[in-house]
């Protein structure tokens, strides 16, 4: 049977709600043509195949029934974990090429005499000369490119370490609020703060 295309009238993408703008095109999980006049029936029977077959939820049953979004916040922690994943794909990939025996060596990031303030400042200067280069990679030599990338990553460690300081300066009732503060950060998983406020953190302020 010659299907008629000029019928349908309506097309549908589905994509992570969670991935950036600049992730979704590359991350379609599936795309549908159809009629317009079709579109409520067909949602009706998507949503009742994601619940049946595949044991999900629609988001009325989540809003009624997910009261502590514990649905968003495991999707939220699945792409942090894959954004981790790839920042540390790309680090290593840098550090194993070809880097010279001189500066493969790298001190160790610090946050010795530097305000909170000053930290961020760093981090915040790091985080844009690395979307620099990724916004224009062609730009940029390898060498460049991999300092550019162990420089966000130090200051985010660095952050990470100015955290825990800021957190070990605090009485006892500060220190409770600042975790409840970050244990709202549904993207974050409440072990990796566990781990930057009391686990044994590789690096020091010396």
């Amino acid at each position: 049977m010659e299907k008629n295309f000029a019928e349908l009238d309506l097309q549908l993408v589905m994509f992570d709600m969670n991935d950036t703008e600049e992730e979704r095109e590359d991350n379609v999980v599936a795309g549908v043509a159809i009629r317009a006049e079709d579109a409520a029936a067909f949602a009706a029977d998507v949503e009742r195949l994601a619940v049946e077959k595949y044991g999900g939820a629609t988001f009325a049953d989540l809003l009624e029934e997910d009261s502590e979004d514990e649905s968003m916040a495991a999707a939220w922690r699945r792409s942090n974990a894959r954004r981790n994943e790839a920042l540390i794909a790309e680090a290593e990939k840098a550090m194993a090429e070809g880097m010279p025996k001189e500066t493969k060596r790298r001190p160790m990031p610090s946050i010795k005499g530097k305000t909170f303030e000053q930290v961020e400042e760093e981090y915040a200067q790091a985080q844009r000369r690395w979307e620099e280069l990724q916004a224009d990679p062609d730009g940029h030599g390898p060498d460049e490119a991999r300092e550019r990338l162990m420089d966000f990553v130090d200051a985010g460690l660095c952050v990470d370490m100015a955290m825990r300081r800021h957190y070990e300066s605090l009485d006892p009732q500060a220190q409770s609020e600042m975790l409840k503060q970050l244990a709202k950060d549904e993207s974050v998983s409440a072990s990796y703060w566990f781990d930057v406020l009391f686990g044994n953190w590789p690096h020091s302020e010396d």
